[in-house]
Parts: C-alpha cells; structure tokens; sequence
C-alpha cells in the first residue's frame, strides 16, 4: 500500500487526501462470518486498513461503494438470503438505482492465488449468485489487477484531457503481451510500485513523464490492449509515431 499511495501521488498530487483507514474491530466485524481474519486475503486486508473507511475523492467504482460501513450495514437484513459466507466475499456493493440495485464485487475464498495474498474476484448481482442461474462475469482475474487498472485509470488515463490517452488494439496472439512488455523496457519503460501480473503489466517511463498499462486477452476483452498516457502532448505524439510504426510487429502479424 505504500507503493501505492507513493504511485497515485506521484501521478496526481493530493489523490490520497481524504483516505480513511478501517478500525481493526471494523475489520474483524467483516471478516467474522468467513472465518475470521485469515480467511481475508491478505491485499484485502492492507486495503481496509488504509483506505477501508473511506476513498476521499477517489471512486473507486463507478456505481457503488467499497466502504467497509456500507458493506457491514447491508448485512444488517436478517430476511435476505445471502451466499455461502465461506465461499463469498463482497467487497463492493452496488448501488441503487431506478433500474434496482447495480452488480456487487466478490471474492472467491475457495480460489486463492498460489502465494495465499489474493484471490480470484468476480462481479454479479448478489441474488443470482444465490440463486446460481446466472453466469458471473469476471472482470480481471484478482483484487490485485483490479485495484491497479482501477488507480491507473483514475490518476492517469482520466486526466484531462481525456482524448489525450490513446488506445491500441493489438490482436488476440497469447505471445502479444509478451512482446508489447519487450517493446516498451527497450524503450526505456519499467515497472511501476504497482506490481504487474500476466493479465496487467503498468509500466512508467519516468524522463518521458509516461504510464503504460497492458492488459492481456480474457474472456470479456479478446485482444491485447495497449493504453498510453503521457503528461505533455508532444511526448504522446512521438510514443504514438513509434507504436503505430511498430503496430505490425507487436501484433505479430
């Protein structure tokens, strides 16, 4: 989280502001129907207790909260049937709407990352992850790559101007993130506090003032996709001279 916080600071001063840990007894209140503590994922846990009170200024989602109040008043309903507390975390809860209430956000407990400190996530609305009828999306792999592509996005590509972030569709080839990885660290560009999985590699170029965000094939998204972002115009203009010059061969096609 220090990393974190450092990174959103960096690329958007004051971005932190207003940031609320949640209170241990918060915490164990919300981890107790799951089995406790260790049954949190760990990233989980490191998130509540910086931010789990409170986001400040930050949305997190665009249509809900990931507030750990709002989250243990909801379970307040004795009458509403919820999932297997085992198997199931929410972690953000939808918001309601003239349409009904939006999707929720859940951990799958029963599906941890091999090093124990996340855990796979999906998105569906509470009560047809009850009912089982309906299929859950899954909108990035873990907790992790979520918290990442959400802050990059926030801090960096949804500063205005907005167009001024570029997208690249680099096709569906597994190899393409890869190469798109080898492309960028010749060019100067590394890992950020943020971290990087198979599924999203942030990447900053700190002279050029650059953040770089590949995210690999999945189901909802069948290309790899490039997302570039630069503070000064005349740095993105040059990036996107390279990249299209090179768009063949990082498609490999």
């Amino acid at each position: 989280m220090t990393g974190l916080l450092a990174f959103m600071e960096r690329w958007k001063p004051g971005s932190t502001q207003g940031f609320e840990a949640a209170t241990a007894d918060q915490i164990a209140a919300l981890a107790k129907p799951h089995g406790g503590l260790d049954a949190l994922p760990r990233v989980y846990r490191e998130f509540l207790a910086t931010m789990g009170a409170s986001t400040g200024d930050l949305r997190l989602t665009y249509y809900g909260t990931t507030s750990v109040a709002a989250l243990l008043e909801d379970r307040k309903d004795p009458q509403r049937e919820r999932p297997n507390s085992r198997r199931y975390l929410k972690f953000t809860m939808g918001e309601e709407g003239n349409e009904g209430r939006d999707t929720d956000d859940f951990f799958e407990l029963t599906r941890p990352t091999p090093d124990g400190r996340d855990a796979a996530i999906i998105r569906i609305h509470e009560e047809d992850l009850v009912r089982g009828k309906v299929a859950p999306e899954q909108p990035f792999p873990t907790f992790s790559d979520w918290i990442r592509a959400v802050l990059v996005s926030r801090v960096a590509f949804e500063a205005e101007p907005e167009k001024q972030t570029r997208y690249y569709s680099l096709g569906p080839k597994p190899e393409t993130p890869s190469r798109a990885y080898e492309f960028f660290t010749r060019l100067g560009f590394s890992l950020t506090e943020l971290g990087a999985s198979s599924a999203l590699i942030p990447l900053e170029h700190p002279e050029r003032d650059t953040i770089v965000l590949i995210i690999a094939p999945s189901p909802l998204l069948q290309s790899t996709g490039v997302k570039v972002r630069a503070r000064e115009k005349t740095q993105q203009l040059l990036l996107d001279e390279v990249i299209q010059d090179h768009k063949q061969e990082l498609s490999g096609d």
